[in-house]
């Protein structure tokens, strides 16, 4: 029998934090990414592969992606790109 272990977190960044601000950026272009494909994905059936070659166009389109870290995009894509729909 497997016993899993789940954690919950809560972040308190102050206000004028660069912190804060860093997190909200992450957190807005991961939705950003995640929904972009989740609508490609509906209309084409893209691999995580695909999803990855592509993004490279979505940093031309986009360029306030680059201001976050790029492993938080391509995990998400990961993500998602794993569920079979």
């Amino acid at each position: 029998m497997n016993m899993y272990k789940s954690y919950q977190f809560r972040l308190y960044p102050n206000r004028g934090d660069w912190h804060g601000t860093a997190i909200q950026k992450t957190f807005g272009c991961t939705r950003l990414v995640y929904n972009h494909y989740l609508e490609k994905r509906k209309k084409d059936n893209l691999t995580y592969f695909d999803m990855i070659k592509d993004l490279s166009n979505l940093y031309r389109e986009y360029p306030f992606l680059k201001e976050v870290d790029s492993c938080s995009l391509k995990s998400k894509n990961e993500i998602y790109g794993s569920n079979s729909s």
